[in-house]
């Protein structure tokens, strides 16, 4: 009987039931050392993809494949909830030299599909901020016993930006320079709104 040993790395936990027979044909790939083949949706249209599999991943929301696109000529991440035709496929390929798997998806999960990306130095050891905010949503290494590095993304620059303001911690701000502005825009409008004398409420 086949197993996923070998095949699957993690970020976080509680990921949504997916297909077994898709998770089982590329969890083989992986091992095999075959290419894939799968229909994906891409820019409004569902298209074929040829890949090298390397590691399935699992996050606390959904399962990835970290493959190489042989047509796109670069590693690429891909929803297993999103595949359909899936299939393994008889040609064998030499692995190539492969980014870490779970680090990889899990940036791409939290930032890089995002229109803005931050990185934080928070004050507060890397367990206590795992502890708040979903992996699927930060990823969070450890820089020393009470500080850590946040990375996160966003639609807006003032989104990521109260995302680890809620975190309740001190914190430093390291990229991109741009949102050291709108960290002092942001507060300016909460010295304001502090400053507001609110009319009594009559007896």
């Amino acid at each position: 009987m086949r197993t996923l040993s070998g095949s699957v790395e993690f970020f976080g936990s509680g990921r949504a039931p997916v297909d077994p027979d898709v998770l089982m044909t590329l969890a083989g790939a992986c091992r095999e050392e075959v290419e894939a083949g799968f229909d994906y949706p891409s820019g409004g249209s569902v298209g074929p993809r040829r890949v090298e599999p390397h590691r399935l991943v699992a996050s606390d929301r959904r399962w990835y494949l970290l493959a190489y696109d042989l047509d796109r000529d670069g590693w690429r991440t891909f929803r297993l909830d999103r595949m359909t035709a899936v299939a393994a496929r008889t040609w064998r390929f030499r692995p190539r030299p492969a980014p870490d798997a779970a680090e990889y998806v899990q940036e791409g999960v939290t930032s890089r599909v995002y229109a803005h990306r931050a990185r934080f130095l928070v004050h507060a050891p890397a367990a206590t901020v795992r502890a708040q905010v979903p992996a699927s949503a930060a990823v969070v290494h450890e820089r020393g016993e009470d500080r850590c590095e946040v990375l996160s993304g966003a639609a807006s620059l003032d989104r990521v930006l109260m995302h680890v303001l809620l975190l309740g911690h001190e914190f430093e701000l390291l990229d991109p320079p741009e949102l050291r502005d709108r960290c002092q825009a942001l507060a300016e409008k909460l010295l304001s709104a502090a400053s507001t004398r609110w009319p009594r409420r009559p007896a």
